[in-house]
């Protein structure tokens, strides 16, 4: 049996029960509307979720936005598919989800919150959507299994954290409309071999790099107006280093801990 409490009836959300299918437990789900659309709260079954589809409409309008630690903890959840509708995920909606191993995100999705993904440590690959402006603070943090992302043309900002931890990344290209990479971004991704820093970029934010321990080569561009502290901090593989000569300076304060200084390449 269906049972829909309409919009017209609570205007500011409802309830929706999914009818009974053979072979499938329904869903009952819990949102809250705007003119915009719909933005999921709760989804509640008889038993674990494990491969779960995010409906794209509820109670006639388009589900929009998913709700901060929406699935949090869901230890359950192996793969997710969220519908084109959707274009906001909040804060720590999949965090701690430690068996995720497959999400698909929607070609719309312009914002994904602080800690979405932190602690999906099952996690193997993402691609993250073209509409994509930031990667917020602790997005991926601590996705021991991640070998691979794709950071998209149109990302202007790498928050702190993003990728800390993430100790199975080994390379990362980052756009050209990257201007900012903040404090700690890749921060432990111990097998990072080889990262490109797009051409423009303006900030790098304290120990953004600190103990990429197989980190062996990195050129700073010109562009850059402000390098943290201990940027590149127990990176003890680093070879060869090509930064702007105005940051000669500060050699001891980015290069504190690597064992390998004195055979270091300090070309400009």
């Amino acid at each position: 049996m269906r049972k829909t409490i309409t919009i017209e009836q609570y205007p500011l959300g409802g309830v929706f029960a999914e009818e009974k299918k053979k072979n499938r437990v329904p869903f009952i789900y819990d949102y809250v509307c705007d003119k915009d659309g719909v933005t999921l709260c709760q989804v509640l079954t008889q038993e674990p979720l494990i491969h779960f589809s995010v409906p794209e409409t509820l109670g006639g309008l388009p589900v929009t936005s998913l709700t901060d630690e929406l699935f949090a903890g869901m230890e359950s959840l192996v793969s997710v598919t969220i519908p084109n509708s959707v274009n906001t995920i909040e804060g720590g909606a999949f965090a701690k989800c430690i068996n995720l191993k497959s999400i698909t995100l929607p070609k719309e999705l312009r914002k994904l919150d602080d800690f979405t993904f932190s602690g999906c440590i099952s996690l193997e690959s993402i691609t993250l959507p073209p509409r994509i402006l930031t990667i917020s603070e602790y997005a991926f943090m601590n996705c021991k299994a991640l070998q691979e992302v794709v950071i998209p043309e149109g990302v202007t900002a790498i928050e702190e954290s993003a990728f800390a931890k993430c100790y199975s990344l080994r390379s990362v290209k980052v756009p050209d409309s990257v201007i900012s990479i903040g404090a700690n971004a890749f921060s432990s991704c111990r097998l990072l071999s080889e990262i490109t820093l797009p051409p423009n970029l303006i900030y790098i934010g304290n120990k953004a790099f600190s103990n990429c321990k197989s980190l062996t080569n990195l050129i700073v561009p010109e562009t850059i107006s402000v390098l943290g502290s201990f940027v590149f901090a127990g990176c003890n593989a680093l070879k060869e280093l090509k930064l702007p000569e105005r940051f000669r300076n500060q050699m001891d304060d980015l290069l504190s801990d690597i064992s390998m200084e004195d055979d270091l390449d300090l070309d400009s």
